[in-house]
């Protein structure tokens, strides 16, 4: 038995559509509805529905907690349940406006990602806008329409509930979200439902973002995903340059490391369609990939791959500013104190790294610390001195690691490729920038993503959203919520958590972090998230960000935290 789409929090009065699966159902006596606290907890239309049908709940008229049941009518006992924070809609305000959403993850079928535009109205309503959602069962659909509700709460978390209402959409396009906002721009999202787990972001549309003349320059790109033909991990990056309004991408260079096998193409061109009403629009290339983009600014387009059933991929392309255009990049363009992290496969299994280094501006890591988690082997060690790089004209460069048991495990070869050193890669519309890069990994046994980006001092006190994606031999688990740190060493918050498509709303979490003394900016401690303790290295980006990497031998996974 399972109940599959409660989100964590509902405005009062607000209503949603809710399903619930019964194992088996032979008799076909379906699901009965209820909730408690009885006469205060809202209302089900119908109360009573068939196996995998949609009821309408009613949140009730005044804020509070209420617990929704599912109950199987033919087998005695058997039943799911959810709580649902039901808050005042004065805070949906917080946001208003046209949002890029886009997640990766995992459903029924596998890998899958997801981008978007969505419409929201400051009361609660989700009034219009589209999704593309590609699996690796072969689902491939969009542009669909898609319209839904959202509510904020305090601590400026929320759900979405999206209707897309395709029937070929795990739990027929009905997709539930859990939101932990940093600001009315931007937001960490996981997928929140029975269907699927995921993590991603949302972030304010620019007005201009549907206007092909913004659409276009020179862009590095990143993207992660599935060689569905050979059943192995890819990832893509490179540099390009290409014009929505003139319908080409005109030039640039395409590298791939597809199962360990790298290759590059300095060949990468084709035809670009200009956004549409929701900025969304179409790539073509002369390698033999198609995507489509979702605009969150001229800079800023989230990346959906469109070649089932060969790959499935999904990242983001990055501006490079007027230095791309005019091809100005060089080993300068790398200089001072970064961090930075990874996250995909290596031969041992999941793959996460994080850390900082110091980059001299002529080609050497004169500091650095690195934390690996390779399927569970964890190594912590030092990169000053054993790295180099170098970084050409066009931005595409090479980054080395030691690549040791002892420092970063698989990982040696990076390929890198430097962005607008004007715009902040974790939160765009933040007018904090410091640029950096995107990273693709071009080992022969490790294949991944991430990004360098621009380290401040910084302290580690305050609210914070936060959110992290694992991985274990069961499975993925996701969590978004909020963390406050209280300055001393000590944290706490609480976060909806996706377990395995088994959603848990408003679960406690504490912990601790300790300052390491011998490399500023790095902290170690541990997480724990309702009963389980995840072992947890900080790095901080700013005063406002921190990058961590679980250094678990049972879980391997990463995130961020960003300031509220």
């Amino acid at each position: 038995m399972a109940l599959l789409n409660a989100p964590s929090t509902l405005g009062i009065n607000q209503s949603v559509g809710l399903k619930a699966a019964v194992t088996d159902d032979s008799g076909n006596g379906g699901v009965d509805w209820t909730c408690s606290p009885a006469g205060a907890c809202g209302s089900f239309n119908p109360s009573h529905t068939a196996n995998g049908a949609t009821t309408t709940y009613t949140a009730p008229g005044a804020a509070g907690t209420v617990g929704i049941v599912a109950a199987a009518s033919d087998q005695g006992g058997s039943s799911a349940g959810a709580m649902i924070s039901v808050v005042s809609d004065g805070m949906n305000s917080e946001l208003s406006g046209n949002y890029v959403f886009f997640v990766e993850g995992t459903d029924a079928s596998g890998t899958y990602v997801a981008a978007g535009t969505i419409v929201l109205d400051g009361n609660g309503n989700i009034t219009n806008g589209e999704q593309d959602y590609v699996d690796q069962g072969g689902v491939q659909v969009g542009p669909d329409p898609a319209t839904g509700i959202y509510s904020i709460g305090p601590g400026n978390r929320g759900s979405i509930t999206l209707i897309v209402n395709d029937a070929r959409l795990p739990s027929g396009g009905i997709e539930t979200f859990s939101i932990a906002a940093t600001s009315a721009s931007h937001a960490l999202i996981i997928e929140f439902d029975g269907s699927a787990t995921s993590s991603g972001t949302l972030d304010l549309q620019s007005a201009d973002a549907t206007n092909a003349s913004t659409v276009g320059g020179s862009y590095s790109f990143a993207l992660n995903g599935y060689d569905m033909d050979n059943s192995v991990p890819a990832a893509f990056g490179g540099v390009t340059n290409m014009s929505a309004a003139a319908g080409i991408v005109s030039s640039g260079a395409f590298y791939a490391n597809d199962g360990g096998t790298t290759q590059m193409s300095p060949q990468f061109n084709g035809p670009v369609t200009g956004p549409d009403t929701f900025g969304r629009g179409t790539i073509r290339t002369s390698v033999g990939l198609n995507f489509v983009y979702y605009a969150v600014q001229g800079e800023v387009l989230r990346i959906v791959e469109t070649d089932l059933p060969d790959f499935i991929s999904g990242g983001s392309f990055y501006g490079q500013g007027s230095t791309g255009a005019n091809s100005a990049f060089s080993d300068a363009s790398l200089s001072g104190t970064a961090a930075f992290f990874e996250s995909g496969s290596s031969v041992n299994g999941p793959l996460s790294i994080a850390g900082q280094f110091t980059a001299d501006g002529s080609g050497n890591l004169t500091a650095g610390i690195a934390d690996t988690n390779s399927g569970g082997s964890y190594a912590s060690g030092s990169i000053a001195g054993q790295g180099v790089y170098s970084i050409t004209g066009t931005g595409a460069g090479t980054l080395t690691f030691p690549g040791t048991p002892s420092t970063t495990e698989q990982v040696s070869s990076l390929l890198i490729f430097a962005t607008d050193p004007d715009l902040n890669l974790l939160d765009p519309n933040n007018a904090a920038g410091g640029g950096g890069a995107l990273i693709l990994d071009y080992d022969n046994n490790a294949i991944g993503t991430g990004m360098i980006v621009s380290q401040s001092s910084g302290t580690f006190q305050g609210n914070y959203a936060i959110a992290l994606q694992f991985y274990n031999s069961a499975g993925q688990e996701d969590f978004a919520g909020q963390l406050a740190a209280n300055g001393s060493g000590s944290v706490s918050g609480s976060v909806d958590l996706n377990d395995k498509f088994v959603p848990m709303g408003d679960v406690s979490l504490s912990g601790t972090f300790t300052p390491d003394s011998m490399n500023a900016g790095r902290y170690t401690g541990g997480l724990t998230v309702g009963g389980e303790t995840f072992q947890i290295t900080y790095y901080q980006a700013s005063d406002g960000a921190l990058l961590m990497v679980d250094t678990d031998s049972s879980d391997v996974g990463s995130g961020a935290i960003e300031s509220q």
